[in-house]
């Protein structure tokens, strides 16, 4: 059986353990084989956390599958290009938070039981997190944060996006209760979520709240974020009154939205939101014919 695009190729990687399949526009995808006693067909699906995914029956050789995945194909050539491959997780040397004023170098400093010892003489309060099974803690000591426990750029990430979660709660709320007063504005409730499309957001109800998102925290541009939040309290729109408004605070307001949206875009991939649990999107099951199967 012939590909259905010329320059499609399926082929095994590593010890017959995954399959790369190379689609018409040259991008390459890896599926990671799992063998199943129980299957009956091959089934591929694209997990949104685990990426592509080939279950094999226990009678199937893997030398037999690259002539059977030929009819998974147009599957992917249809929904792997809106499913690009996550950019590799690299964790910053130094963190910088504006509103701390200067920057943390960050260390992967050994397990939980040195982090252990040295918490006493931390020179702020330590977080320890709890991810299912794993304990994971973090330290400020000497302008350093020390991560502990953190055996893989995943743990040193969850842990860090924590971390900055727990200062933007410390530091986020007062900052723009400041900027409230200063320009004549009232709000009852500041609060830091996780949000996952946004900066921030504002209700008038209740006296005015205003979220914000954690990474917030990292922002150079702040300032702009919080007077775009607060005139949304007087406009709960984007109408021309509202952005007169806001060019009372925020002059140069177009520059700014702008630095906004490259700023979420640009986002470190360790501060980016991870992706919502959704269901595996599934090409279809195929028998040892590889009959083409509907999506």
């Amino acid at each position: 059986m012939q590909p259905l695009f010329a320059p499609s190729s399926v082929q095994l990687l590593d010890g017959d353990r995954s399959v790369l399949f190379t689609l018409a526009d040259g991008s390459r995808h890896e599926a990671r084989l799992i063998p199943s006693a129980r299957a009956r067909n091959l089934r591929l699906r694209l997990s949104p956390d685990k990426g592509l995914l080939l279950t094999v029956p226990a009678g199937i050789p893997a030398t037999a599958l690259p002539a059977l995945l030929f009819s998974f194909l147009p599957w992917l050539e249809r929904h792997l290009p809106a499913c690009p491959a996550p950019a590799p997780l690299v964790l910053p040397e130094k963190l910088l938070l504006p509103l701390r004023g200067t920057a943390l170098q960050i260390i992967s400093d050994g397990p939980l039981s040195k982090g252990r010892r040295q918490a006493a003489s931390c020179t702020e309060p330590p977080l320890l997190l709890r991810a299912g099974s794993k304990r994971l803690l973090a330290l400020v000591r000497d302008e350093e944060l020390r991560l502990y426990a953190a055996a893989t750029p995943e743990d040193a990430a969850l842990l860090l996006r924590h971390w900055c979660r727990r200062q933007a709660e410390k530091l986020l709320p007062p900052y723009l209760q400041r900027l409230a007063g200063q320009g004549g504005f009232t709000v009852a409730r500041v609060t830091v979520r996780d949000q996952r499309r946004r900066w921030g957001s504002c209700s008038s109800r209740d006296g005015g709240s205003i979220s914000l998102n954690w990474r917030a925290v990292l922002l150079p541009l702040l300032d702009h974020l919080c007077w775009h939040e607060l005139c949304h309290l007087h406009h709960m729109d984007h109408s021309p009154a509202y952005r007169q408004t806001l060019a009372r605070f925020s002059p140069d307001w177009k520059l700014q939205e702008r630095r906004l949206t490259a700023f979420w875009r640009d986002l470190p991939v360790w501060a980016r939101p991870c992706p919502s649990p959704a269901p595996d999107q599934e090409a279809g099951r195929t028998a040892l014919q590889a009959q083409d199967s509907p999506v």
